[in-house]
């Protein structure tokens, strides 16, 4: 077995009938050698990978597809069909907010298991990608939930420690996830009133400057800044149960952390900022955001 490729199967025989006809020895193919788990440790272990901001997405992804479909399967053995049984598998368990996992969600965990395996064949540890290319589900993500300020005010009291700084920051400011998480003092200008961002911070690899609400600016100065600097969020990452606990308590229903992203650009809309300022501080290329959002009076 070589893959679904029709092209490397003829290579593959035409290598093996070579070797015959001058009787050497004839190598084993590479995809009989390596199982998935041996795969994703190797491939979550390259400086390439470890060294990128969604690391832990990342490999996140990678493990949930190796798990289901199993550490010891030969990348020889491996089909499409396994994927569309992860797919399957996905599509009817619930996600840690306790609803269904989202297409995009498990297009993103094939896309980097994909990706694993392109990146194998790359270091010449497999033959080739046996699944090939696969048609990604159908995604219909478009949100509407903004928060009133009566809302935000609940959310936000039921918020404690660093989950509290983060709800405060995205619903005030369009900053991602991974943007506020790995915020650092350096890249808060305090004298302007801006958070500036380099092109190796944001997702479109373009630079930022994005205008602080007074309540992020009197938020920053009450934390205790360090004489050095360095992040403004010492652990570096976002306790979603805690976050998704608070959204319960707060009788929100189905409300994620991006949906703070959406309430901010609504936010800036309403303070009289047209898109073209809005995309320019929230980093979008498109006016997809701002058409599903609804025009609120706080």
């Amino acid at each position: 077995r070589i893959g679904r490729s029709k092209l490397a199967a003829e290579n593959r025989l035409r290598e093996i009938q070579t070797a015959k006809a001058e009787k050497r020895h004839i190598n084993i193919n590479k995809n009989v050698l390596v199982n998935l788990g041996e795969l994703k440790d190797w491939y979550l272990e390259l400086s390439e990978v470890k060294q990128k901001r969604s690391y832990s997405d990342i490999a996140h992804c990678v493990s949930l597809v190796v798990k289901h479909i199993g550490e010891n399967t030969t990348a020889s053995q491996l089909e499409q069909k396994h994927v569309e049984d992860f797919r399957k598998f996905r599509l009817k368990v619930n996600s840690v907010r306790g609803r269904p996992v989202m297409p995009a969600t498990i297009n993103r965990n094939v896309a980097n298991f994909r990706a694993m395996l392109n990146r194998a064949v790359d270091y010449g540890k497999l033959e080739v990608n046996p699944i090939g290319r696969i048609k990604q589900l159908e995604e219909n993500n478009i949100r509407e939930r903004v928060l009133t300020q009566d809302e935000f005010n609940r959310l936000l009291s039921n918020c404690h420690g660093d989950i509290k700084g983060f709800v405060l920051i995205a619903y005030y400011l369009p900053m991602r996830q991974e943007e506020i998480i790995n915020l650092t003092w350096e890249e808060i200008d305090f004298k302007h009133g801006f958070i500036r961002l380099g092109a190796n911070r944001t997702k479109n690899k373009t630079v930022r400057s994005i205008p602080m609400h007074p309540k992020v600016i009197d938020y920053f100065q009450s934390l205790a800044r360090p004489l050095k600097g360095g992040f403004v969020f010492s652990k570096r990452s976002f306790n979603r149960r805690a976050y998704y606990k608070a959204v319960e308590i707060s009788s929100l229903g189905d409300f994620t952390f991006h949906d703070l992203r959406h309430c901010a650009i609504n936010n800036l809309r309403l303070a009289g900022n047209d898109h073209f300022a809005i995309k320019k501080i929230s980093g979008h290329k498109t006016d997809s955001a701002f058409q599903h959002l609804k025009e609120l009076v706080f």
